[in-house]
């Protein structure tokens, strides 16, 4: 086995090992959950790339010292009639293992965009017939005429993201909220719609359904949710009081839910731990954010590197 293929299996191993099951751990997360969400996109496609890299390496290995050159003999080998790419029956099925791993990955990560979309569209045209201003009036805001109550008894808040983005309270909210508690809440919302969250859990939570069995995936798409709602957050607490949306948080509990494609208030969980956050806050450090940065920006290039610069 070549140097190139160890190295992205011994970061394949590392990554989707000890450093998944060590980092939704780790307590420095809750300080600086924004650059932990980017140190988590970049070992998920960090652990993709090696591990997908490291399968066609070993599958073009013969063909070529290093893997562009490999690649180059392979699709001249096709082009000229060889339908196997002058590759051999181990050789072969190793590079279709890779393709339909990858085609998996991708085709998964299609189909739950799409349906998520088309649910969110749905629930959205639905809110649009049903739902009613929370301000109505020519007095309102854009802001405000994007938050819809729906007539339901049971307290719950969500943001439908896209193109005409809503946020969502029912009459039990309203109702169970002080004037500054709901801002808290609407806040809450809006920083979930402006950091477009969506498209950061998207991939995790697409990825846990096309591997099911894998820890390491469950844990991160888990790590991922906690981690956009401290960041959501900590937006919110630009515009209100840290303790008054750590109460509207208390009032909700962890009963509250969303449609599929909505975020919701509450999140996915850990709301006590979410309120224990807001009412003493972590400690913000600038050197633990660069180290973050850095340790994702290293994680994206080690792999490319491998793959484009060594030898096989």
């Amino acid at each position: 086995m070549t140097l190139t293929v160890v190295a992205l299996t011994l970061l394949a191993v590392a990554l989707l090992g000890p450093v998944s099951h060590l980092l939704p751990r780790a307590r420095w997360a809750a300080a600086e959950p924004r650059a932990t969400l980017v140190l988590w996109q970049a070992v998920g496609l960090s652990a993709g790339l090696a591990v997908l890299g490291a399968a066609a390496a070993v599958a073009v290995a013969p063909l070529s010292d290093t893997l562009l050159g490999a690649f180059r003999v392979f699709f001249a080998h096709l082009l000229a009639g060889d339908p196997t790419g002058g590759l051999g029956p181990f050789h072969t099925v190793v590079l279709l293992v890779a393709l339909v791993l990858t085609a998996r990955l991708l085709g998964v990560l299609a189909l739950s965009t799409w349906r998520t979309v088309r649910a969110r569209g749905r629930h959205r045209r639905m809110v649009d017939l049903v739902g009613r201003p929370l301000q109505p009036g020519p007095a309102a805001g854009a802001a405000e005429r994007e938050s819809l109550v729906l007539d339901h008894p049971a307290p719950a808040a969500y943001c439908l993201p896209g193109g005409t983005p809503r946020v969502v309270l029912t009459s039990g909210a309203v109702e169970l909220f002080d004037d500054e508690e709901l801002a808290a809440v609407l806040a809450h919302e809006r920083a979930h719609l402006a950091e477009r969250h969506d498209l950061v859990v998207l991939p995790f939570a697409a990825w846990s359904k096309a591997l099911p069995w894998l820890p390491t995936v469950r844990r991160s798409r888990t790590a991922v949710d906690r981690l956009v709602e401290m960041v959501a957050d900590d937006r919110a607490c630009a515009d209100c009081d840290r303790t008054v949306l750590a109460c509207a948080l208390a009032r909700f509990g962890a009963a509250a839910h969303a449609p599929d494609g909505a975020l919701a208030a509450t999140g996915t969980g850990a709301v006590l731990a979410r309120v224990d956050r807001l009412l003493d806050p972590p400690r913000r450090s600038a050197r633990l954010r660069s180290l973050l940065l850095a340790a994702a920006a290293t994680l994206l290039v080690l792999p490319t590197l491998a793959l484009l610069t060594t030898t096989l």
